[in-house]
Protein backbone atom coordinates (compact mmCIF):
# COMPACT_ATOMS: atom_id res chain seq x y z
CA UNK A 1 0.00 0.00 0.00
CA UNK A 2 1.75 3.01 -1.00
CA UNK A 3 -1.16 5.60 -1.02
CA UNK A 4 -4.19 6.45 1.88
CA UNK A 5 -6.74 8.36 0.24
CA UNK A 6 -8.98 10.78 1.94
CA UNK A 7 -11.74 11.53 -0.89
CA UNK A 8 -13.97 13.77 1.37
CA UNK A 9 -12.64 16.49 3.23
CA UNK A 10 -13.25 20.17 4.29
CA UNK A 11 -10.76 22.67 5.04
CA UNK A 12 -12.31 26.36 5.38
CA UNK A 13 -11.67 29.69 7.18
CA UNK A 14 -14.79 31.68 8.43
CA UNK A 15 -15.01 33.69 5.51
CA UNK A 16 -16.48 30.97 2.88
CA UNK A 17 -19.58 29.72 4.47
CA UNK A 18 -22.80 30.66 3.54
CA UNK A 19 -23.93 31.70 6.98
CA UNK A 20 -27.44 32.19 6.63
CA UNK A 21 -27.83 28.78 5.48
CA UNK A 22 -25.85 26.99 8.44
CA UNK A 23 -28.17 29.13 10.43
CA UNK A 24 -31.61 27.79 8.40
CA UNK A 25 -30.77 24.29 8.78
CA UNK A 26 -29.42 24.96 12.46
CA UNK A 27 -32.53 26.13 13.64
CA UNK A 28 -34.69 23.77 11.93
CA UNK A 29 -32.96 21.12 13.64
CA UNK A 30 -32.37 23.59 17.27
CA UNK A 31 -36.34 24.48 17.30
CA UNK A 32 -38.01 20.90 16.36
CA UNK A 33 -39.21 22.33 13.10
CA UNK A 34 -38.75 18.78 11.88
CA UNK A 35 -40.60 17.32 14.59
CA UNK A 36 -40.27 13.67 14.61
CA UNK A 37 -38.25 13.42 11.71
CA UNK A 38 -35.03 14.43 13.26
CA UNK A 39 -33.44 11.55 14.46
CA UNK A 40 -31.13 11.10 17.59
CA UNK A 41 -27.97 10.54 15.38
CA UNK A 42 -28.75 13.64 13.63
CA UNK A 43 -25.86 16.14 12.90
CA UNK A 44 -27.43 18.69 15.68
CA UNK A 45 -30.65 17.58 17.38
CA UNK A 46 -32.21 19.15 20.29
CA UNK A 47 -30.96 16.39 22.48
CA UNK A 48 -27.63 16.94 21.87
CA UNK A 49 -27.81 20.49 22.62
CA UNK A 50 -28.69 19.77 25.69
CA UNK A 51 -26.03 17.53 26.78
CA UNK A 52 -22.89 18.70 28.59
CA UNK A 53 -20.41 17.94 25.75
CA UNK A 54 -22.30 19.74 23.11
CA UNK A 55 -20.65 22.98 24.01
CA UNK A 56 -17.22 21.02 24.16
CA UNK A 57 -17.74 19.29 20.77
CA UNK A 58 -18.67 22.60 19.45
CA UNK A 59 -15.80 24.33 20.31
CA UNK A 60 -13.50 22.07 19.01
CA UNK A 61 -15.20 22.00 15.47
CA UNK A 62 -14.87 25.85 15.47
CA UNK A 63 -11.24 25.56 16.56
CA UNK A 64 -10.45 23.60 13.15
CA UNK A 65 -12.29 26.24 10.89
CA UNK A 66 -10.41 29.34 12.81
CA UNK A 67 -7.44 28.70 11.28
CA UNK A 68 -5.59 29.43 8.20
CA UNK A 69 -6.10 26.40 5.44
CA UNK A 70 -2.63 25.35 5.41
CA UNK A 71 -2.29 25.28 9.24
CA UNK A 72 -5.38 23.10 9.36
CA UNK A 73 -3.86 20.70 6.83
CA UNK A 74 -0.60 20.95 9.01
CA UNK A 75 -3.01 20.34 11.94
CA UNK A 76 -4.42 17.33 10.38
CA UNK A 77 -1.14 15.78 9.91
CA UNK A 78 0.23 16.55 13.96
CA UNK A 79 -3.15 14.57 14.92
CA UNK A 80 -1.66 11.86 13.02
CA UNK A 81 1.45 12.20 14.35
CA UNK A 82 0.33 12.13 18.07
CA UNK A 83 0.74 15.47 18.53
CA UNK A 84 -2.73 16.07 20.20
CA UNK A 85 -3.20 14.12 23.62
CA UNK A 86 -6.94 13.14 24.37
CA UNK A 87 -8.91 13.52 28.00
CA UNK A 88 -11.53 10.78 26.69
CA UNK A 89 -10.35 6.98 27.00
CA UNK A 90 -11.70 5.30 24.12
CA UNK A 91 -11.37 2.07 22.49
CA UNK A 92 -10.55 3.20 19.02
CA UNK A 93 -7.35 5.05 20.17
CA UNK A 94 -4.67 3.38 17.95
CA UNK A 95 -1.54 2.18 20.13
CA UNK A 96 1.37 4.45 18.09
CA UNK A 97 0.67 7.70 16.00
CA UNK A 98 -1.15 6.43 12.36
CA UNK A 99 2.36 8.62 11.07
CA UNK A 100 6.22 7.50 12.06
CA UNK A 101 9.01 6.61 10.86
CA UNK A 102 8.40 8.99 7.90
CA UNK A 103 4.52 7.13 6.64
CA UNK A 104 1.03 6.10 7.86
CA UNK A 105 1.05 2.85 9.08
CA UNK A 106 -2.32 1.19 8.96
CA UNK A 107 -3.11 -2.20 10.62
CA UNK A 108 -0.35 -3.85 8.53
CA UNK A 109 0.06 -1.60 5.59
CA UNK A 110 2.37 1.43 5.34
CA UNK A 111 1.99 4.39 3.08
CA UNK A 112 4.54 6.37 1.64
CA UNK A 113 1.87 9.24 0.82
CA UNK A 114 -1.66 10.38 1.37
CA UNK A 115 -3.62 11.90 -0.77
CA UNK A 116 -5.81 14.17 0.15
CA UNK A 117 -8.86 15.49 -2.00
CA UNK A 118 -10.08 18.67 0.01
CA UNK A 119 -13.56 19.71 -1.11
CA UNK A 120 -14.33 23.55 -2.21
CA UNK A 121 -18.09 24.82 -1.74
CA UNK A 122 -19.33 27.06 -3.61
CA UNK A 123 -21.03 29.20 -1.33
CA UNK A 124 -22.13 32.06 -3.65
CA UNK A 125 -25.46 33.34 -2.88
CA UNK A 126 -28.41 34.10 -4.56
CA UNK A 127 -29.67 37.72 -4.58
CA UNK A 128 -32.79 36.46 -4.09
CA UNK A 129 -31.60 35.28 -0.71
CA UNK A 130 -29.83 38.20 0.18
CA UNK A 131 -33.08 40.63 -1.02
CA UNK A 132 -34.74 39.06 2.27
CA UNK A 133 -32.41 40.33 4.53
CA UNK A 134 -32.52 44.16 5.94
CA UNK A 135 -28.60 45.01 4.98
CA UNK A 136 -28.49 43.91 1.87
CA UNK A 137 -25.84 43.86 -0.85
CA UNK A 138 -25.07 43.04 -4.08
CA UNK A 139 -24.61 39.23 -4.76
CA UNK A 140 -21.11 38.01 -4.47
CA UNK A 141 -19.11 35.53 -5.75
CA UNK A 142 -17.40 33.69 -2.56
CA UNK A 143 -16.42 30.63 -5.27
CA UNK A 144 -12.93 32.34 -6.28
CA UNK A 145 -11.76 33.63 -3.07
CA UNK A 146 -12.38 30.09 -1.67
CA UNK A 147 -10.34 28.21 -4.52
CA UNK A 148 -7.53 31.11 -4.12
CA UNK A 149 -7.20 30.52 0.07
CA UNK A 150 -7.28 26.97 -1.22
CA UNK A 151 -4.30 27.52 -3.21
CA UNK A 152 -2.58 29.31 -0.77
CA UNK A 153 -3.50 26.91 1.96
CA UNK A 154 -1.58 23.85 -0.17
CA UNK A 155 1.71 26.53 -0.56
CA UNK A 156 1.65 27.09 2.85
CA UNK A 157 1.59 23.59 3.66
CA UNK A 158 4.58 22.63 1.46
CA UNK A 159 6.94 25.14 2.40
CA UNK A 160 6.17 24.12 6.39
CA UNK A 161 6.08 20.76 5.37
CA UNK A 162 9.00 20.00 2.82
CA UNK A 163 8.40 15.99 4.08
CA UNK A 164 5.24 16.11 5.10
CA UNK A 165 2.96 12.71 3.79
CA UNK A 166 0.06 14.98 2.52
CA UNK A 167 -0.59 15.82 -1.73
CA UNK A 168 -3.47 17.60 -2.15
CA UNK A 169 -5.89 17.40 -5.46
CA UNK A 170 -8.73 19.77 -4.70
CA UNK A 171 -12.17 19.27 -6.04
CA UNK A 172 -13.92 22.71 -7.25
CA UNK A 173 -17.72 23.46 -6.60
CA UNK A 174 -19.59 24.85 -8.64
CA UNK A 175 -23.40 25.82 -8.81
CA UNK A 176 -24.43 26.90 -12.39
CA UNK A 177 -27.67 28.16 -11.05
CA UNK A 178 -25.40 31.31 -9.80
CA UNK A 179 -23.27 32.05 -12.15
CA UNK A 180 -23.19 32.91 -15.83
CA UNK A 181 -22.36 30.39 -18.32
CA UNK A 182 -18.99 32.85 -19.01
CA UNK A 183 -18.42 32.18 -15.38
CA UNK A 184 -18.83 28.57 -15.89
CA UNK A 185 -16.93 28.08 -18.53
CA UNK A 186 -14.19 30.35 -17.86
CA UNK A 187 -13.88 28.59 -13.98
CA UNK A 188 -13.60 24.93 -15.64
CA UNK A 189 -10.50 26.18 -18.45
CA UNK A 190 -9.24 27.84 -15.48
CA UNK A 191 -9.41 25.49 -12.57
CA UNK A 192 -9.88 22.43 -13.54
CA UNK A 193 -6.51 19.66 -14.33
CA UNK A 194 -7.01 17.30 -16.90
CA UNK A 195 -4.20 15.41 -17.10
CA UNK A 196 -4.92 11.98 -14.50
CA UNK A 197 -1.28 12.74 -13.66
CA UNK A 198 -0.39 12.44 -9.91
CA UNK A 199 1.77 15.65 -8.66
CA UNK A 200 5.24 13.27 -7.37
CA UNK A 201 6.25 16.41 -5.65
CA UNK A 202 5.43 19.17 -3.19
CA UNK A 203 4.35 21.58 -5.53
CA UNK A 204 1.07 23.51 -7.21
CA UNK A 205 0.28 23.06 -10.48
CA UNK A 206 -1.25 25.50 -12.55
CA UNK A 207 -4.71 24.31 -12.78
CA UNK A 208 -4.34 22.87 -9.01
CA UNK A 209 -8.24 20.98 -9.18
CA UNK A 210 -8.64 17.74 -10.37
CA UNK A 211 -12.64 17.06 -9.78
CA UNK A 212 -16.27 18.96 -9.11
CA UNK A 213 -17.93 19.06 -5.84
CA UNK A 214 -22.16 19.72 -5.81
CA UNK A 215 -24.01 20.09 -2.99
CA UNK A 216 -27.65 19.81 -3.74
CA UNK A 217 -29.13 21.26 -0.84
CA UNK A 218 -28.34 24.81 -1.11
CA UNK A 219 -31.10 24.15 -4.36
CA UNK A 220 -28.99 22.46 -6.79
CA UNK A 221 -31.46 20.38 -9.00
CA UNK A 222 -29.65 17.57 -11.16
CA UNK A 223 -31.36 18.05 -13.75
CA UNK A 224 -33.71 21.54 -13.70
CA UNK A 225 -36.91 22.15 -15.27
CA UNK A 226 -35.86 25.45 -16.72
CA UNK A 227 -33.79 25.24 -20.16
CA UNK A 228 -30.62 27.70 -19.21
CA UNK A 229 -29.84 26.31 -16.75
CA UNK A 230 -30.18 22.75 -17.68
CA UNK A 231 -28.12 23.94 -20.59
CA UNK A 232 -25.21 25.37 -18.00
CA UNK A 233 -25.38 21.83 -16.26
CA UNK A 234 -25.41 19.80 -19.54
CA UNK A 235 -21.82 21.40 -20.62
CA UNK A 236 -20.79 20.76 -16.61
CA UNK A 237 -21.62 16.84 -17.35
CA UNK A 238 -19.95 16.71 -20.93
CA UNK A 239 -16.81 18.80 -19.91
CA UNK A 240 -16.47 16.33 -17.13
CA UNK A 241 -17.99 12.98 -18.74
CA UNK A 242 -15.25 14.37 -21.96
CA UNK A 243 -12.36 14.92 -19.86
CA UNK A 244 -12.68 11.90 -17.40
CA UNK A 245 -13.42 14.83 -14.35
CA UNK A 246 -14.50 13.29 -11.49
CA UNK A 247 -17.72 14.41 -9.55
CA UNK A 248 -18.34 14.24 -5.61
CA UNK A 249 -22.27 15.14 -4.76
CA UNK A 250 -23.69 15.56 -1.48
CA UNK A 251 -25.93 12.24 -0.31
CA UNK A 252 -27.31 12.30 3.04
CA UNK A 253 -29.89 14.22 4.31
CA UNK A 254 -28.70 16.63 6.86
CA UNK A 255 -26.00 19.55 6.63
CA UNK A 256 -26.04 23.09 5.40
CA UNK A 257 -29.41 24.21 3.44
CA UNK A 258 -30.04 26.90 1.44
CA UNK A 259 -34.07 25.90 1.09
CA UNK A 260 -36.59 23.85 2.93
CA UNK A 261 -35.53 20.59 3.96
CA UNK A 262 -38.12 18.72 2.16
CA UNK A 263 -36.84 20.20 -1.04
CA UNK A 264 -33.44 20.04 -0.09
CA UNK A 265 -34.12 16.23 0.12
CA UNK A 266 -35.72 16.24 -3.41
CA UNK A 267 -32.90 17.85 -4.70
CA UNK A 268 -30.12 15.38 -2.92
CA UNK A 269 -31.73 12.30 -3.55
CA UNK A 270 -29.26 9.71 -5.60
CA UNK A 271 -32.20 8.69 -7.77
CA UNK A 272 -32.47 11.97 -9.18
CA UNK A 273 -29.06 11.46 -10.55
CA UNK A 274 -30.72 8.80 -12.87
CA UNK A 275 -31.58 10.85 -15.93
CA UNK A 276 -28.21 12.49 -15.57
CA UNK A 277 -26.59 8.99 -16.00
CA UNK A 278 -28.44 8.14 -18.69
CA UNK A 279 -27.38 10.80 -21.02
CA UNK A 280 -24.08 11.03 -19.71
CA UNK A 281 -23.40 7.06 -18.56
CA UNK A 282 -19.89 7.58 -18.62
CA UNK A 283 -19.82 10.29 -15.76
CA UNK A 284 -17.91 9.17 -13.01
CA UNK A 285 -19.69 9.89 -9.53
CA UNK A 286 -19.11 9.72 -6.26
CA UNK A 287 -22.40 9.75 -4.11
CA UNK A 288 -20.86 10.75 -0.33
CA UNK A 289 -22.09 9.48 2.58
CA UNK A 290 -23.52 6.67 1.22
CA UNK A 291 -27.02 8.22 1.14
CA UNK A 292 -27.64 8.30 4.87
CA UNK A 293 -30.70 9.62 5.93
CA UNK A 294 -31.10 10.54 9.20
CA UNK A 295 -34.95 11.60 9.34
CA UNK A 296 -36.92 8.75 10.86
CA UNK A 297 -39.55 8.84 8.25
CA UNK A 298 -37.51 7.96 5.39
CA UNK A 299 -36.94 4.86 7.31
CA UNK A 300 -40.26 3.66 8.24
CA UNK A 301 -40.76 2.17 5.11
CA UNK A 302 -41.19 -1.86 4.28
CA UNK A 303 -37.75 -1.99 2.61
CA UNK A 304 -35.95 0.07 5.23
CA UNK A 305 -37.67 -2.09 7.93
CA UNK A 306 -36.73 -4.76 6.30
CA UNK A 307 -32.94 -3.73 5.92
CA UNK A 308 -33.14 -2.92 9.66
CA UNK A 309 -34.14 -6.71 10.79
CA UNK A 310 -30.94 -8.03 8.43
CA UNK A 311 -28.28 -5.43 10.36
CA UNK A 312 -28.26 -3.61 6.90
CA UNK A 313 -27.97 -0.07 6.61
CA UNK A 314 -31.69 1.04 6.07
CA UNK A 315 -31.64 4.27 4.04
CA UNK A 316 -33.74 4.00 0.71
CA UNK A 317 -31.29 6.58 -0.61
CA UNK A 318 -28.42 3.61 0.58
CA UNK A 319 -30.68 1.27 -2.16
CA UNK A 320 -30.90 3.96 -4.71
CA UNK A 321 -27.27 3.90 -5.07
CA UNK A 322 -26.66 0.20 -4.93
CA UNK A 323 -28.84 0.83 -7.78
CA UNK A 324 -27.19 3.13 -9.84
CA UNK A 325 -23.83 1.24 -8.93
CA UNK A 326 -24.97 -2.12 -10.82
CA UNK A 327 -25.80 0.17 -13.88
CA UNK A 328 -23.63 2.36 -14.18
CA UNK A 329 -19.82 1.89 -14.32
CA UNK A 330 -18.51 4.91 -12.55
CA UNK A 331 -20.82 5.06 -9.76
CA UNK A 332 -18.85 5.21 -6.42
CA UNK A 333 -19.94 5.93 -2.66
CA UNK A 334 -17.38 7.51 0.25
CA UNK A 335 -17.77 6.75 3.52
CA UNK A 336 -17.41 10.15 4.53
CA UNK A 337 -19.11 11.30 8.66
CA UNK A 338 -21.74 7.77 8.15
CA UNK A 339 -18.40 6.64 9.78
CA UNK A 340 -18.15 8.37 12.65
CA UNK A 341 -20.57 5.03 13.59
CA UNK A 342 -18.85 2.35 13.86
CA UNK A 343 -22.71 0.57 13.49
CA UNK A 344 -22.89 1.55 9.94
CA UNK A 345 -19.35 0.21 8.79
CA UNK A 346 -20.97 -3.35 10.58
CA UNK A 347 -24.20 -2.96 8.42
CA UNK A 348 -22.33 -2.44 5.33
CA UNK A 349 -20.21 -5.17 5.93
CA UNK A 350 -23.38 -7.61 6.70
CA UNK A 351 -24.90 -6.70 3.76
CA UNK A 352 -22.08 -6.95 1.38
CA UNK A 353 -21.24 -10.24 2.69
CA UNK A 354 -25.08 -11.26 2.02
CA UNK A 355 -24.52 -10.49 -1.20
CA UNK A 356 -23.59 -12.96 -4.36
CA UNK A 357 -19.44 -12.70 -5.25
CA UNK A 358 -20.29 -11.07 -8.38
CA UNK A 359 -21.91 -8.54 -7.00
CA UNK A 360 -20.40 -8.09 -3.86
CA UNK A 361 -16.76 -7.41 -6.11
CA UNK A 362 -18.27 -4.91 -7.83
CA UNK A 363 -19.53 -3.11 -4.95
CA UNK A 364 -16.33 -3.49 -3.14
CA UNK A 365 -14.71 -1.96 -6.34
CA UNK A 366 -16.82 1.34 -6.16
CA UNK A 367 -16.36 2.29 -2.18
CA UNK A 368 -14.21 5.25 -1.00
CA UNK A 369 -12.63 6.48 2.01
CA UNK A 370 -13.40 9.77 3.29
CA UNK A 371 -13.34 11.34 6.63
CA UNK A 372 -15.64 14.34 6.47
CA UNK A 373 -13.54 16.68 8.64
CA UNK A 374 -13.86 19.35 9.65
CA UNK A 375 -17.80 18.58 9.85
CA UNK A 376 -17.23 15.42 11.30
CA UNK A 377 -15.77 16.82 14.30
CA UNK A 378 -19.48 16.97 15.92
CA UNK A 379 -19.51 12.82 15.94
CA UNK A 380 -15.87 12.15 16.96
CA UNK A 381 -13.01 14.39 18.90
CA UNK A 382 -10.28 14.00 16.15
CA UNK A 383 -9.46 13.06 12.79
CA UNK A 384 -7.29 10.58 14.48
CA UNK A 385 -10.24 8.69 16.03
CA UNK A 386 -12.28 8.86 12.71
CA UNK A 387 -9.45 7.00 10.80
CA UNK A 388 -9.17 4.11 14.03
CA UNK A 389 -12.96 3.08 13.90
CA UNK A 390 -12.52 2.75 9.68
CA UNK A 391 -9.60 0.57 11.10
CA UNK A 392 -11.39 -1.29 13.65
CA UNK A 393 -14.28 -1.89 11.14
CA UNK A 394 -14.49 -5.51 9.99
CA UNK A 395 -13.34 -5.37 6.69
CA UNK A 396 -10.67 -7.22 5.60
CA UNK A 397 -7.40 -5.59 4.88
CA UNK A 398 -7.52 -6.15 1.62
CA UNK A 399 -10.95 -4.55 1.59
CA UNK A 400 -9.06 -1.56 3.25
CA UNK A 401 -6.42 -1.73 0.77
CA UNK A 402 -9.11 -1.11 -2.23
CA UNK A 403 -11.51 1.50 -0.38
CA UNK A 404 -8.55 3.56 0.63
CA UNK A 405 -6.21 3.16 -2.24
CA UNK A 406 -7.30 0.94 -5.50
CA UNK A 407 -10.81 3.06 -5.41
CA UNK A 408 -9.49 6.35 -5.24
CA UNK A 409 -6.64 6.26 -7.75
CA UNK A 410 -9.44 4.42 -10.17
CA UNK A 411 -11.55 7.68 -9.15
CA UNK A 412 -9.50 9.86 -10.30
CA UNK A 413 -7.96 8.32 -13.17
CA UNK A 414 -4.44 7.92 -12.10
CA UNK A 415 -4.08 5.11 -14.11
CA UNK A 416 -0.71 4.02 -14.14
CA UNK A 417 -0.11 4.39 -10.81
CA UNK A 418 -3.20 1.63 -10.03
CA UNK A 419 -1.08 -0.76 -12.72
CA UNK A 420 2.23 -0.92 -10.27
CA UNK A 421 -0.12 -2.54 -7.47
CA UNK A 422 0.12 -6.04 -7.09
CA UNK A 423 -2.63 -8.14 -8.20
CA UNK A 424 -5.68 -8.70 -6.14
CA UNK A 425 -6.10 -11.95 -3.97
CA UNK A 426 -8.99 -13.97 -5.04
CA UNK A 427 -11.98 -12.97 -3.04
CA UNK A 428 -14.20 -15.96 -2.01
Amino acid sequence: MKHFADCHFHAMTMNEPNFPAFLSSLYDSAAGLLSANAATNYIITPQMMKGENFLNALTNTLSAFTRPIGRTFAMMEDDLEGLYTSERKHEYAPILPYIHDGRLHFRTMEAERMLMFPLIMDFSQDQRMLDSIYYTFPSEDKLTPYIEATIEGMHEYYRIRPNGLFEFYPFMGIDPRLHSFQFLKSHLERYINTTHRMHRSHSVPSKPCYGIKIYPPLGFKPWPNDRETLEKHRYLYAFCEDNGVPITTHADDQGFRGISAEEAWACTDPSAWRTVLENYPKLIIDFAHFGKQYAIASRSNVQSIAARLKHHPDSPWFSSIISLMMDFDNVYSDLSFTGANPGFYEDLNAYLSDQPKDKREKLLSRILFGSDFSVNLLKVESYTEYLSIFERSPFTDFEIELIAERNPLRFMGFGEEEKKLPAAPAVC
